[in-house]
């Protein structure tokens, strides 16, 4: 049997080799050859890709539409040049970050009228609160038995995610 590096090797025109191959092989030839190439250039563009590549959300939903639609993932792959596992991947986790990610916090109750209670006081004593202010009550709110420590890091996290220190001060006109 004749194979597809017959033809990248002769030096003669792609008709007259053509005429040297029996009729039944002449009729999916072409699709072969062409989809030779196209794998040979897939192969080429993965070595030049690198390991890791990042995708657009747009992209991981258009892929997760197609696949509602009843189309098949590994075309939605070939078509879109992504590795089949991503695509499943995301058809298992879905396009979006999921609710609840990261660390939890140890009392969301604690945190909360530790806030108030620093809105109150910066209403009321027109000053600002310190983190050491912040720390101290903190420890003080802290149901018993719960191994905590306002450190440095929860004190900072805490001021951002209340919104509870500016660095810029605003000037009374």
């Amino acid at each position: 049997m004749i194979t597809l590096h017959f033809f990248y090797n002769m030096e003669k025109p792609i008709c007259e080799k053509f005429q040297l191959i029996p009729v039944k092989f002449r009729k999916n030839l072409c699709q072969r050859i062409r989809d030779l190439k196209t794998r040979q250039q897939r192969k080429k563009k993965k070595k030049e890709r690198g390991k890791y590549r990042s995708y657009s959300l747009n992209l991981k939903i258009c892929a997760l539409k197609w696949i509602e639609e009843g189309r098949d993932e590994r075309t939605i792959a070939e078509e879109l040049d992504i590795p089949l596992k991503n695509i499943r991947r995301w058809k298992k986790q879905g396009p979006f970050r999921k609710k609840g990610c990261g660390r939890k916090s140890i009392d969301l109750e604690m945190e909360q009228k530790l806030a108030a209670w620093c809105h109150e006081t910066i209403r009321n004593t027109n000053k600002r609160v310190s983190r050491a202010m912040i720390q101290t009550q903190a420890l003080k709110m802290i149901k018993q038995g719960v191994d905590f420590k306002a450190s440095k890091g929860w004190t900072d996290k805490f001021v951002r995610k209340y919104k509870l220190i500016r660095n810029k001060r605003i000037s009374k006109s």
